[in-house]
Order: C-alpha cells, then sequence, then structure tokens
C-alpha cells in the first residue's frame, strides 16, 4: 500500500466509529504474534497532559542512549507523527506497508467471525508491531481515549500514569468525574507501580484500584511535588522533590503551571525505571526533559511581526491551562483568536477561559463531523463574553489571513479550542513565513 492508499483504508474502517472493548484488539495482536511482548512499555493517561508526559519520558529515555517508540493521538498534520521512535515520525512509505500488514490481520480475524475492528484499534497494532521490528528498548504509549476498554489497554506496563482526572469525553467514559476516574484507573495492572497527579474524589478511586491490584501509588502532593517554578527566557526552571531523593532542578521549554506538573509526573516515572535500569541517569532524564518539544500545547512562535500562540485548549481543563499561561505571560494583553470546539465538549467553560473582554474571535469549523457550528458558537461567545468581537469565517486559513490583516505589528494570534485545526494553522504560518 502507499501512504495514500493506508488513509483510504483507515478513513473507511472509521466509519465503525468508537467502539470501547479489548475483544478485536486481541484478536488483532494475537494474529500478529503479540509483538506488545517484546519490549518494555510505560502506558499514559489523563484527560489532559498525557501528550506531554509521553513526550517527557520518551525524551528522557532516548537521550540516555535507548531506543524508544512514541504512540500518540490525534495528529496535527499527517498521520505519521502518531508512531515515533525517538524523535523522528514513521516515514509515509513504512506507514503505508505497515497498514498493509495490519489489513492482513485485519481479514484473517473477521474471516474467524470476530468483528471488524475500529481505525483506532487498527493504528495501536501498527504501532506495536512497527516498536517490535524497529527493535526498541521501550515504547510510551497515550492511551486513545478512556483507559479501561480503551484498545492500548491489552499492555502490561513497567510503569503506569494517570496524569489528571477531570470532565471529557463523557459520550464514552461516563457522565461523572467518578466514572470517568474509574475508566483511567482501568490501565493499573496487579504489581505494576502507578504515578498519578489526580486529586480529590478521582484520587481516593485510583488509590482503591491501586490497593486492590497491589500496586504501589505515587501521588503528587503525598509522594512527589514542585518546590518552586519560576519563568525564565525560552521556558520555565521547576524544583521537583520527591520523598526518597534528592530535588531536581529542571528545565523546559513549555510554558504553564501545568507542565510543571506533567514534567513532575514524568520525573516520578522515570526515577522508577532507573531502579531497574542502569543506562538512564539523573544527568540524561535532566537533559532530555530540556530538549522535549511538544507541538500544538501553549507552542509560542514569533513570526510575521506578530506573536503566535498555538495551543489545543479543547476541554475545561486545557483552556483553564491556557488562561492562566497566557495571564502570566502576556498579562491582559487583547488577543485575536482564531477557534473551533467540538460539539461534545463543554463549549461554555472553554470560552470562559480563553476568550477575555476586549478579544476578537473568528470561529470556524473544524475538519471534523464532530464540530460546532461556527454560528452557534459566535452566539455562545456574544452570550458568555459580551465585550468580547466574535464573528464566523469559512477556514483556518481565511481566518489566519483575516487576523493577520486586522493586527498590528507586535500582537498576539492565539489558535485554540480543538486539536483538530492546529494542523492547517501551523502549515499556514509555516508557509507565510517561507513566503
Amino acid at each position: 500500500m502507499t501512504y495514500q492508499e493506508a488513509l483510504a483504508y483507515l478513513e473507511q474502517a472509521s466509519s465503525f466509529g468508537i467502539k470501547p472493548g479489548l475483544e478485536r484488539i486481541t484478536a488483532l495482536m494475537e494474529a500478529l504474534g503479540n509483538p506488545q511482548e517484546d519490549y518494555k512499555i510505560v502506558h499514559v493517561t489523563g484527560t489532559n497532559g498525557k501528550g506531554s508526559v509521553t513526550s517527557y519520558i520518551s525524551y528522557a529515555l532516548f537521550t540516555s542512549g535507548l531506543r524508544v517508540g512514541r504512540f500518540t493521538s490525534p495528529h496535527l498534520q499527517s498521520y505519521t507523527e502518531r508512531i515515533q521512535i525517538n524523535d523522528g515520525n514513521i516515514t509515509e512509505e513504512a506507514f503505508g506497508e505497515l497498514i498493509n500488514r495490519v489489513k492482513a490481520a485485519v481479514d484473517t480475524i473477521i474471516s474467524n467471525g470476530v468483528e471488524a475492528p475500529t481505525q483506532f484499534e487498527m493504528l495501536t497494532a501498527a504501532a506495536f508491531l512497527f516498536f517490535k521490528e524497529q527493535g526498541v528498548d521501550y515504547a510510551v504509549v497515550e492511551v486513545g481515549l478512556g483507559g479501561l476498554l480503551d484498545s492500548t489497554n491489552i499492555v502490561t506496563p513497567k510503569v503506569s500514569v494517570i496524569t489528571n482526572v477531570s470532565m471529557d469525553h463523557q459520550a464514552y467514559c461516563g457522565d461523572t468525574v467518578e466514572d470517568i476516574a474509574r475508566h483511567k484507573a482501568g490501565i493499573i495492572k496487579s504489581n505494576v507501580p502507578v504515578v498519578t497527579a489526580a486529586q480529590g474524589t478521582p484520587l481516593s478511586i485510583i488509590e482503591d484500584v491501586a490497593k486492590e491490584k497491589n500496586a504501589k501509588l505515587y501521588a503528587f502532593n503525598k509522594d512527589f511535588g514542585i518546590d518552586s517554578r519560576s519563568a525564565v527566557t525560552g521556558g520555565q526552571m521547576i524544583t521537583v522533590s520527591t520523598n526518597d531523593a534528592a530535588p531536581a532542578m529542571l528545565f523546559t521549554t513549555m510554558a504553564g503551571i501545568h507542565q510543571s506538573v506533567n514534567l513532575a509526573c514524568a520525573l516520578m516515572a522515570v526515577r522508577l525505571l532507573m531502579q531497574e535500569d542502569k543506562s538512564i541517569s539523573e544527568e540524561t532524564m535532566r537533559e532530555g526533559f530540556a530538549r522535549t518539544t511538544w507541538a500544538g500545547r501553549f507552542e509560542v512562535k514569533r513570526g510575521l511581526d506578530r506573536t503566535f500562540i498555538f495551543d489545543g485548549a479543547h476541554n475545561a481543563a486545557g483552556a483553564e491551562s491556557f488562561g492562566m499561561t497566557y495571564a502570566e505571560l502576556f498579562k491582559d494583553t487583547s488577543k485575536t483568536i482564531v477557534m473551533a470546539i467540538l460539539k461534545d465538549k463543554n463549549q461554555e467553560a472553554i470560552i470562559r477561559e480563553v476568550v477575555n473582554a476586549g478579544d476578537t474571535v473568528l470561529v470556524v469549523p473544524a475538519p471534523t463531523d464532530r464540530t460546532e457550528v461556527p454560528e452557534a458558537l459566535v452566539e455562545v461567545i456574544r452570550r458568555i463574553v459580551p465585550k468580547a468581537t466574535a464573528q464566523t469565517a469559512d477556514s483556518v486559513e481565511e481566518a489566519l489571513a483575516l487576523a493577520y490583516k486586522h493586527t498590528k505589528t507586535g500582537d498576539i494570534i492565539a489558535v485554540c479550542g480543538s486539536l483538530y485545526i492546529l494542523g492547517d494553522a501551523r502549515q499556514w504560518f509555516n508557509h507565510e513565513m517561507s513566503h
């Protein structure tokens, strides 16, 4: 298969939608020879921060000289971003060949009477197979949705990480934060240590499951925490302490208080791996953290005489992080926002955190059938922040061109509300910068 043929095949698989459950992925992995059992795994879930934590841990591991596979979702511009070795994406050619082999396994299990797997299950299988063939030492695997019934949950990791728990994806993980916590806690395995930044009721649910599974739990603010943080040029310095080791002074280029929590979780997870793996040291871990980048997470780019911010801010907790980070770096400076929000998200909560009086918002559709109609979103914005200006635009590119035209040197343009629009936005920016 070529890359384009692989995309067409995956596209028709996406018509099956999201179907929780492990029966299909289990059959699929068996048909491929269970490659996921051939390397060590770190498994990461949580409402927000799981992609950042996955990145921090993988950078720490490959900076230590290990070969590391990384599986994340969604992608911003290309499916190849989802499957990485060290810090390089899989090539389009390798992706096409891989999906071709997964398709053969899919045909086998369907002929054995198993229901057709979903698109995400096929991508999961492809990643696990690729990591084995690439001879990785570790794979850092981000959960797609929830935890308990997610297709990545067939693995037995060395460490599990549950970043935090708040309302998101209610349609699939339940309507209460307790239900969601139970789903996330579904990744806890017998005798496998767990690191979490969850607080309150979600934490007590995670504690119960960990006890039941005899999994040692390391909780933020109990077993490890942040002693200090200060914003510095190009990022922030953070001191993280754990109960059983000297405090570590860490630098990250990623802005915001939420990134300091993500970094603390990553440090705890890497230190647990360090106990068994002599190739990881405090020095290589610190260097890995300092090198970590994660596109579309309060990513500040200066160019075209403006400051651009690309950030997912695609649910209430993510939007709150955006609001806090923005205030820390830019105080109450007005901004122009290019925004899309999906129908199944808490739109009011996102708008409250991201849009301030005096801001201008250009609402666009996200390239997915889950997108909210721009006209409807404009009404919500006008109702919640009457002192902001809101209007629609037909596309991300059109909105950015308008935003650029109606701003002046030094102004701030932010793109947020959904990860789905960031790919087009970054592409527009790179294109304009190169002309």
